[in-house]
Protein backbone atom coordinates (compact mmCIF):
# COMPACT_ATOMS: atom_id res chain seq x y z
CA UNK A 1 0.00 0.00 0.00
CA UNK A 2 2.90 2.35 0.74
CA UNK A 3 4.36 1.72 -2.44
CA UNK A 4 1.48 2.41 -4.54
CA UNK A 5 0.74 5.69 -3.04
CA UNK A 6 4.36 6.88 -3.23
CA UNK A 7 3.71 5.79 -7.16
CA UNK A 8 0.72 8.09 -7.00
CA UNK A 9 1.82 11.29 -5.49
CA UNK A 10 5.14 10.56 -7.81
CA UNK A 11 2.77 10.64 -10.98
CA UNK A 12 1.90 14.17 -10.50
CA UNK A 13 4.97 15.65 -9.37
CA UNK A 14 6.77 14.35 -12.20
CA UNK A 15 4.43 15.61 -15.02
CA UNK A 16 4.15 18.50 -13.35
CA UNK A 17 8.59 18.82 -14.19
CA UNK A 18 7.31 18.31 -17.67
CA UNK A 19 8.34 20.93 -20.02
CA UNK A 20 4.55 20.21 -21.51
CA UNK A 21 2.83 20.74 -18.80
CA UNK A 22 2.53 24.31 -18.42
CA UNK A 23 1.46 24.42 -22.46
CA UNK A 24 -1.16 21.51 -21.97
CA UNK A 25 -2.76 23.40 -19.26
CA UNK A 26 -3.01 26.51 -21.23
CA UNK A 27 -5.01 24.66 -24.23
CA UNK A 28 -6.80 22.98 -21.65
CA UNK A 29 -8.09 26.24 -20.22
CA UNK A 30 -8.18 27.54 -23.80
CA UNK A 31 -10.67 24.78 -24.72
CA UNK A 32 -12.87 25.11 -21.26
CA UNK A 33 -13.62 29.14 -22.40
CA UNK A 34 -14.40 28.37 -25.56
CA UNK A 35 -17.46 25.76 -24.63
CA UNK A 36 -18.80 28.50 -22.06
CA UNK A 37 -18.94 31.44 -24.96
CA UNK A 38 -20.67 28.72 -27.08
CA UNK A 39 -23.09 27.94 -24.25
CA UNK A 40 -23.66 31.02 -23.37
CA UNK A 41 -23.89 32.85 -27.00
CA UNK A 42 -24.00 30.01 -29.18
CA UNK A 43 -21.54 29.09 -32.20
CA UNK A 44 -19.45 31.74 -33.84
CA UNK A 45 -20.71 32.38 -37.64
CA UNK A 46 -18.13 31.69 -40.03
CA UNK A 47 -18.71 34.67 -42.51
CA UNK A 48 -19.63 37.59 -40.03
CA UNK A 49 -18.11 38.91 -36.94
CA UNK A 50 -20.79 37.66 -33.93
CA UNK A 51 -22.33 34.17 -33.11
CA UNK A 52 -24.77 32.24 -35.06
CA UNK A 53 -27.71 32.91 -32.75
CA UNK A 54 -27.39 36.82 -32.91
CA UNK A 55 -26.83 36.78 -37.00
CA UNK A 56 -29.98 34.76 -36.98
CA UNK A 57 -32.11 37.38 -35.47
CA UNK A 58 -34.47 38.62 -37.87
CA UNK A 59 -33.53 42.50 -37.23
CA UNK A 60 -29.90 42.24 -38.14
CA UNK A 61 -30.89 40.12 -41.39
CA UNK A 62 -33.16 43.57 -42.12
CA UNK A 63 -29.92 45.91 -41.48
CA UNK A 64 -27.86 43.94 -43.39
CA UNK A 65 -30.37 43.89 -46.75
CA UNK A 66 -30.64 47.68 -46.20
CA UNK A 67 -26.71 47.67 -46.20
CA UNK A 68 -26.28 45.48 -49.04
CA UNK A 69 -28.81 48.03 -50.69
CA UNK A 70 -27.26 51.22 -50.35
CA UNK A 71 -23.49 49.20 -51.59
CA UNK A 72 -24.98 48.64 -54.76
CA UNK A 73 -26.13 52.15 -55.28
CA UNK A 74 -23.24 54.09 -54.07
CA UNK A 75 -20.46 52.23 -54.57
CA UNK A 76 -18.18 51.60 -57.06
CA UNK A 77 -18.73 48.38 -57.50
CA UNK A 78 -22.50 48.82 -58.41
CA UNK A 79 -21.47 49.69 -62.01
CA UNK A 80 -20.96 45.62 -62.27
CA UNK A 81 -24.81 45.49 -62.53
CA UNK A 82 -24.81 48.01 -65.71
CA UNK A 83 -27.33 50.02 -64.48
CA UNK A 84 -24.66 53.10 -63.04
CA UNK A 85 -22.29 55.00 -65.28
CA UNK A 86 -21.08 57.51 -62.63
CA UNK A 87 -20.46 54.75 -59.88
CA UNK A 88 -18.01 53.13 -62.58
CA UNK A 89 -16.12 56.43 -62.46
CA UNK A 90 -15.93 56.60 -58.94
CA UNK A 91 -19.09 59.01 -58.60
CA UNK A 92 -21.93 59.28 -55.85
CA UNK A 93 -24.68 59.76 -57.43
CA UNK A 94 -26.42 57.52 -60.46
CA UNK A 95 -26.49 58.83 -64.15
CA UNK A 96 -29.31 58.76 -66.23
CA UNK A 97 -28.84 56.45 -69.10
CA UNK A 98 -30.72 57.24 -72.27
CA UNK A 99 -31.52 54.10 -74.47
CA UNK A 100 -30.69 55.38 -78.27
CA UNK A 101 -31.20 51.90 -79.92
CA UNK A 102 -28.92 49.73 -81.77
CA UNK A 103 -25.82 51.40 -83.92
CA UNK A 104 -26.29 52.93 -87.09
CA UNK A 105 -23.38 53.44 -89.43
CA UNK A 106 -22.33 56.98 -90.67
CA UNK A 107 -23.71 57.47 -94.12
CA UNK A 108 -23.37 59.93 -97.07
CA UNK A 109 -24.25 61.45 -100.19
CA UNK A 110 -24.05 63.75 -103.04
CA UNK A 111 -27.21 65.58 -104.63
CA UNK A 112 -28.22 68.30 -106.33
CA UNK A 113 -30.79 71.31 -105.70
CA UNK A 114 -32.77 72.87 -108.48
CA UNK A 115 -31.40 76.01 -110.42
CA UNK A 116 -32.72 79.29 -108.47
CA UNK A 117 -31.92 83.11 -109.69
CA UNK A 118 -30.24 84.98 -107.20
CA UNK A 119 -31.51 85.36 -103.65
CA UNK A 120 -32.59 83.33 -100.37
CA UNK A 121 -34.49 80.36 -100.95
CA UNK A 122 -36.46 78.06 -98.57
CA UNK A 123 -35.33 74.14 -99.88
CA UNK A 124 -36.21 72.47 -96.22
CA UNK A 125 -38.52 69.73 -98.38
CA UNK A 126 -36.71 69.10 -100.93
CA UNK A 127 -33.64 68.71 -98.62
CA UNK A 128 -36.00 66.49 -96.89
CA UNK A 129 -36.62 64.40 -99.53
CA UNK A 130 -33.09 64.09 -100.67
CA UNK A 131 -31.74 62.97 -96.46
CA UNK A 132 -34.87 60.95 -95.81
CA UNK A 133 -32.50 57.51 -96.71
CA UNK A 134 -29.48 58.53 -94.79
CA UNK A 135 -31.28 59.46 -91.71
CA UNK A 136 -33.20 56.33 -91.35
CA UNK A 137 -33.17 54.43 -88.41
CA UNK A 138 -30.97 56.77 -86.46
CA UNK A 139 -32.52 57.31 -83.05
CA UNK A 140 -30.26 60.00 -82.15
CA UNK A 141 -27.39 61.54 -84.65
CA UNK A 142 -25.78 64.75 -86.35
CA UNK A 143 -26.79 65.62 -89.87
CA UNK A 144 -24.38 67.94 -91.88
CA UNK A 145 -25.12 69.37 -94.59
CA UNK A 146 -22.48 71.28 -97.28
CA UNK A 147 -22.81 72.97 -100.44
CA UNK A 148 -20.14 72.40 -103.26
CA UNK A 149 -19.71 76.20 -104.63
CA UNK A 150 -18.03 79.23 -103.62
CA UNK A 151 -20.76 81.65 -104.69
CA UNK A 152 -23.61 79.92 -102.36
CA UNK A 153 -24.54 79.32 -99.19
CA UNK A 154 -27.09 77.13 -96.49
CA UNK A 155 -28.50 79.11 -93.73
CA UNK A 156 -31.36 78.03 -91.40
CA UNK A 157 -34.02 80.67 -90.98
CA UNK A 158 -37.48 81.77 -90.67
CA UNK A 159 -39.65 78.98 -93.09
CA UNK A 160 -43.06 80.99 -92.99
CA UNK A 161 -42.74 84.36 -94.02
CA UNK A 162 -41.63 84.84 -97.30
CA UNK A 163 -40.70 88.88 -96.35
CA UNK A 164 -37.62 87.42 -94.24
CA UNK A 165 -35.93 85.75 -97.69
CA UNK A 166 -36.35 89.35 -99.59
CA UNK A 167 -35.17 91.26 -96.36
CA UNK A 168 -32.26 88.89 -95.96
CA UNK A 169 -31.23 89.10 -99.41
CA UNK A 170 -31.30 93.18 -99.22
CA UNK A 171 -29.31 93.72 -96.13
CA UNK A 172 -26.53 91.09 -97.74
CA UNK A 173 -26.33 93.36 -100.84
CA UNK A 174 -26.12 96.36 -98.38
CA UNK A 175 -23.74 94.64 -96.59
CA UNK A 176 -21.62 93.66 -99.24
CA UNK A 177 -22.08 95.97 -102.19
CA UNK A 178 -20.76 95.37 -105.72
CA UNK A 179 -19.90 98.44 -106.48
CA UNK A 180 -16.81 98.32 -104.00
CA UNK A 181 -13.31 98.47 -106.38
CA UNK A 182 -13.29 94.60 -106.74
CA UNK A 183 -10.32 93.50 -107.90
CA UNK A 184 -11.42 89.57 -108.83
CA UNK A 185 -14.04 90.45 -111.57
CA UNK A 186 -13.90 88.01 -114.05
CA UNK A 187 -16.96 86.77 -114.30
CA UNK A 188 -18.47 89.70 -113.29
CA UNK A 189 -18.77 93.10 -110.87
CA UNK A 190 -21.13 90.62 -108.62
CA UNK A 191 -18.17 87.96 -108.96
CA UNK A 192 -15.63 88.87 -105.34
CA UNK A 193 -19.14 90.16 -103.78
CA UNK A 194 -20.51 86.96 -104.51
CA UNK A 195 -17.34 85.06 -102.91
CA UNK A 196 -17.40 86.92 -99.76
CA UNK A 197 -20.90 86.46 -99.06
CA UNK A 198 -20.59 83.29 -99.33
CA UNK A 199 -17.83 83.33 -96.83
CA UNK A 200 -19.86 85.50 -94.20
CA UNK A 201 -22.60 83.11 -94.11
CA UNK A 202 -20.76 79.45 -94.54
CA UNK A 203 -21.01 76.61 -96.53
CA UNK A 204 -22.38 74.49 -94.25
CA UNK A 205 -24.96 73.01 -91.19
CA UNK A 206 -24.65 70.80 -88.22
CA UNK A 207 -28.35 70.13 -87.87
CA UNK A 208 -29.60 67.35 -84.98
CA UNK A 209 -31.50 63.87 -86.09
CA UNK A 210 -33.94 62.62 -83.69
CA UNK A 211 -36.15 59.56 -84.51
CA UNK A 212 -34.85 59.24 -88.69
CA UNK A 213 -35.92 63.27 -88.60
CA UNK A 214 -34.25 66.61 -88.66
CA UNK A 215 -34.72 67.96 -85.33
CA UNK A 216 -35.28 71.71 -86.04
CA UNK A 217 -37.40 74.53 -84.35
CA UNK A 218 -41.03 75.23 -85.30
CA UNK A 219 -39.85 78.23 -87.32
CA UNK A 220 -36.55 77.29 -88.53
CA UNK A 221 -35.94 75.95 -92.36
CA UNK A 222 -32.64 75.30 -94.63
CA UNK A 223 -32.40 77.93 -96.90
CA UNK A 224 -30.12 77.89 -99.94
CA UNK A 225 -28.78 81.55 -100.65
CA UNK A 226 -27.68 82.20 -104.35
CA UNK A 227 -25.51 84.94 -105.18
CA UNK A 228 -25.15 84.60 -108.71
CA UNK A 229 -28.15 86.39 -111.14
CA UNK A 230 -27.40 83.84 -113.15
CA UNK A 231 -26.69 80.40 -111.31
CA UNK A 232 -25.22 77.43 -112.82
CA UNK A 233 -27.61 74.13 -113.27
CA UNK A 234 -27.83 73.51 -109.41
CA UNK A 235 -26.20 73.56 -106.62
CA UNK A 236 -24.02 70.06 -105.62
CA UNK A 237 -24.48 69.85 -101.81
CA UNK A 238 -22.84 66.78 -100.08
CA UNK A 239 -24.68 65.42 -97.32
CA UNK A 240 -23.50 63.08 -94.24
CA UNK A 241 -25.63 61.91 -90.95
CA UNK A 242 -23.47 60.26 -88.05
CA UNK A 243 -25.32 58.18 -85.12
CA UNK A 244 -23.97 59.07 -81.67
CA UNK A 245 -23.01 56.13 -79.75
CA UNK A 246 -24.19 56.08 -76.16
CA UNK A 247 -20.52 56.59 -74.81
CA UNK A 248 -20.81 60.13 -76.41
CA UNK A 249 -22.03 63.29 -74.24
CA UNK A 250 -25.27 63.58 -75.02
CA UNK A 251 -26.27 67.65 -75.48
CA UNK A 252 -29.35 68.93 -75.12
CA UNK A 253 -31.66 71.24 -77.68
CA UNK A 254 -33.15 74.29 -76.15
CA UNK A 255 -36.28 75.52 -77.94
CA UNK A 256 -37.70 79.18 -78.11
CA UNK A 257 -40.33 78.71 -80.00
CA UNK A 258 -42.53 82.35 -80.14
Amino acid sequence: MASQQDEAEEGPTLYAASPYFAADTMRRERRAEAAARRRAYGQRHPLFFGTARRIADPSLLTVLVLLLGLAYVFLPFGSLFGRYGDAARGGFFPSTIISIGAPNMPAQKTFTLGARTKGCHLVQSEVDAEVRDIMRGVKAGILTLFILHTSAALSLNENFDRDVRSDMDMALDHAVPEDLPWRHTDEGPDDSASHTKASLIGPSLTIPITDGRMNLGTWQGVYLCEFRPIPPVGEQVWCSSAPISAQQQLSFIFRLDF
